[in-house]
C-alpha cells in the first residue's frame, strides 16, 4: 500500500476538491491519504473535516502552521505503510499514477520510481516534463549519472535519456520508505527544500527508476508560495538554500 502525504494551507476549496478528486479517481484503491492541515483558517479546516468523515482511506490531522516541510515530516511520521508519496494540495495526479508506479517499483526491486509532469497554467499545458520512453534503472556506479543531472538539471551523454524528467521535485514519484530511513525535510529553508531533500536521498538510495509515464499535474498558481515571495524574502531563502547547498 502507498501512503499518500498532501500538506494544506488554506488552499481554495476548488482546488483543494480537485486534488482530492483525482485521488479517488484512482484505477487503484491501494493507497492511504494523510492530509496535514497546516494550521489553514476555519473554511478549509472544516472542508476537510467533511471530506474524511465516513472515508477509510482519507485522514485528517490539524497542526499549528509550520511551513510545508515540517507538515510533510509530520505525514511521514505519522504514515506506516511500504510505500509513500506526496502531493501538493492544488496540484492533481493521473488515473494511473498509483497502479502504475507501485506495480513499476515493486516489480524492479526500485527504492524510488519516478514519472514525468504537466505544467499547466489557465488551464492549459504549457510544458511536459518527462524522460525518454521507457523504464530507466540507475544503481552501483551509473546512479552518479542521475545524480549529476538533479545537480545540474542538464543532461549529457550519460544520462540523456532522463531528458527533461524532473529530478529535484518529491512529487511525480513513489518512495520505498525502508530507503528514506530518518530522512526527513530540512524545516530552516522556505525553498526548494524539496530539491535539497531529493539531493539528501542520494546518500541513501540504491537503485532508482525513470519512466516517460506522465503521472503528475503541476498547477500554476497567483497564490502559490513560490509565486507570491517578495523580493527581499527570495533573496533570503535562496541564500538559506545555499548554505544548505554548501553544507
Amino acid at each position: 500500500m502507498i501512503d499518500i502525504i498532501i500538506p494544506v494551507y488554506n488552499t481554495p476549496t476548488n482546488d483543494l476538491e480537485r486534488c482530492l478528486q483525482s485521488i479517488q479517481n484512482q484505477t487503484s484503491s491501494n493507497y492511504l491519504v494523510h492530509i496535514i492541515d497546516d494550521g489553514s483558517n476555519e473554511e478549509t479546516k472544516n472542508y476537510l473535516d467533511e471530506f474524511v468523515a465516513n472515508k477509510d482511506n482519507f485522514t485528517v490531522t490539524h497542526i499549528p502552521n509550520g511551513g510545508v516541510s515540517n507538515a510533510r515530516n509530520i505525514g511521514i511520521d505519522i504514515s506506516t505503510n511500504e510505500y509513500l508519496a506526496f502531493v501538493d494540495a492544488d496540484d492533481t495526479v493521473e488515473r494511473n499514477f498509483i497502479e502504475e508506479s507501485y506495480k513499476l517499483i515493486k516489480d524492479n526491486n526500485l527504492d524510488i520510481v519516478i514519472g514525468g509532469y504537466n505544467e499547466i497554467k489557465n488551464n492549459e499545458i504549457t510544458k511536459v516534463r518527462q524522460s525518454m520512453p521507457g523504464l530507466h534503472i540507475y544503481e552501483g556506479e551509473t546512479i552518479i549519472n542521475f545524480f549529476e543531472k538533479l545537480l545540474t538539471s542538464k543532461t549529457n551523454e550519460t544520462n540523456q535519456e532522463i531528458g527533461d524528467c524532473p529530478t529535484g521535485r518529491i512529487y511525480t514519484r513513489i518512495f520505498s520508505r525502508k530507503s528514506l530511513g530518518d530522512l526527513r525535510f530540512n524545516k530552516n529553508i522556505k525553498m526548494s527544500e524539496d530539491t535539497l531533500f531529493m539531493i539528501d536521498y542520494m546518500d541513501k538510495v540504491k537503485r532508482i527508476g525513470v519512466t516517460n509515464s506522465i503521472w503528475y499535474n503541476y498547477y500554476i498558481n497567483d497564490y502559490s508560495i513560490s509565486n507570491g515571495t517578495k523580493k527581499e524574502k527570495m533573496i533570503n531563502n535562496i541564500q538559506g538554500f545555499i548554505e544548505e547547498i554548501t553544507k
